[in-house]
């Protein structure tokens, strides 16, 4: 048992004296806490104390002058304020440890990448894996027969040279979705992100399907129809350097034995290219051929060489020989890139009779209209003349989806005016199939972005319109605009100035007069091929085309220029021809001025000086139209800088 330590005095009184120090700082504690946020505030003035601070922290610091904790006044705070920290540092590792794994996670992508020839950015390439684990499944793919106009998505694979430069694949298809993964970087510069497109077609082809896969779903289903007396026509679009050549290779020879095996009719072939607004027999030593309009209103090849196969590796040999001999330019995303529009008809005739008809049209590499004006002028009227025709085909492709009665603007290229009856009648024995081609690479996103907007515009309709025998309304087509020339103000109107003035005045009207004749005169030569050209950009104004009208006159100048090349060149010709003919006479006068007989001399002053006339005058018209087409081709250059300076504009 302990013993009990007995409590002396002093211990009492120790005791007593603590008590009563613990009492005084308690009721100056709650002296303090009773006190009003003025009464602190003057208190704190008095000490000489500093007064900032909540009416909390003021009570605390008069505490602490009066020789009292403030922390024993309020346990809970503390401990609060302890959690806190320890809260922020906990998540703070947490983030570090994170930061620790995604980096670790990155280095080992990285060298993944590395050790495989890729160079891509791991962190888009993991964000857009991320997406794609959330893409819906693939459905099954549609038949072409059920469909008037079937639209078509090809993705081709990402090659190990592009990998290798750094490009990610960055397109999605799970058909019939097609998903563009558009990386981006927010305007911090650091942080990056996915925009993501999504496009519905009728199907849509990943780069693990083959051309048979294409081929089973698109041309296959339409042979029949063909046979039966139909007219198919295929188009493949796209990007330079998308697959569509490839792809188009495939489907011909493909569709061939089937044709061939199905049919006793005899086959003939053509095969022509659309180049810079000429025409070119491929099939015929590349001659140049003539698309002419008769008087009822028939388009005609002319020279055009139909060729007969007697079976179907004949009929493929002269496919691959005309795509041999295709006009071809190394470009940025292709070294042998086609820029010409190819168009391979095959017709089946039974007795002279027309039972079948397949047309093949593999379409020039696809650019951007702003992309087009800043190249060599070559490079420049190539593009301008591949976007045009692809313009004035998706206005006749939807022309065709809207009834027979439509206004088909065929005249608004080349391309679409060969290829009339293609578009014309809206009956039920014609079908289009597009076959639209896109690269994965990520720097492509732009062009794959354009080429499936294209694509969408091509399938838009109301409930069911696209189905063969759906009833479409009658769209209004809306009447082509006149050019209408306003009269110039009158001298009258013009106030009172100063002569410099007034005479910029009159300099600057009569350029107006002289451009505006000049654009009537275009007009005029260009004759309904404007008319439809003006259709065209007036339907895609509002939808794609931020430069409408400047494009629109781009294009006038352009189809000026290869309608005035055409006729130089012929003039050029029947001057030498002329000139020749001068030159024989001159001949068989000089001969008779230096023969051993006498002669007239005032005969041949009389007939030299009529052969020089002759002469002057053959080229003095030919250098008149030359000045003319060189005036157009300095409009051309100057009006192609000022849509550069504009397109950079636009884009600050």
């Amino acid at each position: 048992m302990d013993k009990k330590v007995p409590v002396t005095q002093a211990d009492k009184i120790k005791e007593k004296f603590k008590n009563q120090k613990d009492y005084q700082y308690l009721k100056k504690e709650q002296l303090i806490e009773a006190m009003s946020p003025e009464d602190i505030l003057q208190e704190l003035k008095n000490k000489g104390l500093p007064t900032y601070g909540t009416n909390r922290e003021r009570i605390d610091r008069l505490k602490k002058a009066n020789g009292l904790n403030p922390s024993d006044s309020n346990p809970a705070k503390k401990g609060s304020v302890v959690n806190s920290i320890e809260e922020i540092s906990k998540k703070r590792e947490e983030r570090r440890k994170k930061m620790e794994e995604d980096k670790l996670y990155k280095e080992e992508r990285k060298a993944e990448n590395v050790a495989m020839g890729k160079g891509g950015d791991v962190v888009f390439e993991a964000m857009i894996n991320q997406f794609r684990s959330q893409v819906p499944l693939q459905d099954q793919h549609i038949p072409s027969s059920s469909l008037k106009i079937c639209v078509c998505v090809r993705k081709r694979p990402i090659f190990a040279k592009e990998e290798a430069q750094g490009e990610i694949d960055s397109i999605s298809c799970s058909n019939p979705r097609v998903l563009v993964h558009e990386t981006k970087v927010k305007v911090d510069g650091i942080t990056k992100y996915l925009e993501n497109h999504t496009f519905v077609f009728d199907n849509t082809f990943s780069e693990k399907e083959d051309n048979a896969t294409v081929y089973e779903y698109s041309l296959k289903p339409l042979c029949p129809f063909i046979l039966g007396g139909g007219t198919v026509t295929c188009f493949a679009y796209g990007q330079t350097g998308s697959g569509k050549t490839y792809t188009m290779k495939g489907l011909q020879s493909m569709v061939v034995n089937d044709l061939f095996a199905a049919s006793r009719a005899t086959f003939f072939v053509s095969f022509f290219e659309i180049y810079g607004g000429k025409c070119f027999d491929l099939l015929n030593d590349r001659s140049k051929l003539l698309i002419l309009e008769d008087g009822n209103g028939n388009i005609q090849i002319q020279g055009l060489v139909e060729h007969t196969a007697a079976n179907q590796v004949e009929l493929i040999q002269m496919i691959e020989y005309g795509n041999s001999v295709r006009t071809t330019h190394s470009t940025t995303s292709n070294e042998d890139s086609s820029r010409s529009h190819a168009v391979c008809q095959i017709t089946l005739k039974q007795k002279n009779i027309i039972v079948g008809k397949l047309r093949l049209v593999d379409l020039a590499g696809s650019e951007r209209a702003q992309d087009c004006i800043s190249n060599n002028r070559q490079r420049r009227i190539e593009g301008a003349e591949i976007n045009k025709s692809l313009l004035a085909l998706k206005e006749c492709i939807r022309a065709l989806r809207k009834g027979p009665d439509a206004h088909v603007p065929y005249r608004g290229s080349k391309m679409t005016l060969v290829l009339r009856d293609s578009f014309e009648g809206g009956s039920d024995d014609k079908k289009v199939i597009m076959i639209t081609c896109i690269s994965p690479g990520h720097s492509s996103s732009d062009h794959s972005l354009n080429s499936l907007r294209y694509a969408d515009r091509l399938k838009e309709q109301s409930s069911g319109g696209n189905q063969v025998n759906q009833f479409i309304p009658k769209p209004d087509v809306a009447p082509v605009k006149k050019v209408v020339q306003q009269p110039l103000p009158s001298a009258k109107k013009i106030p009172p100035a100063k002569k410099e003035v007034k005479r910029d005045l009159e300099r600057q009207e009569k350029q107006e007069k002289q451009d505006r004749q000049d654009r009537q005169e275009r007009q005029e030569k260009l004759g309904k091929s404007f008319k439809d050209m003006e259709y065209i950009h007036d339907k895609n104004s509002e939808e794609e085309d931020k430069f409408g009208r400047d494009i629109l006159d781009f294009h006038e100048k352009v189809e000026t220029i290869l309608a005035e090349e055409e006729e130089l060149l012929e003039n050029h010709v029947n001057a030498i021809k002329d000139d020749a003919q001068i030159l024989t006479k001159e001949g068989e006068l000089i001969a008779l001025a230096q023969g051993d007989g006498d002669y007239d001399v005032d005969s041949y002053v009389q007939q030299m000086e009529i052969l020089i006339k002759q002469k002057l005058q053959v080229y003095q018209g030919l250098y008149e139209k030359l000045l003319v087409f060189k005036a157009h081709l300095n409009e051309e250059e100057e009006f192609s800088n000022h849509l550069t300076q504009n397109l950079q504009n636009f884009k600050k």
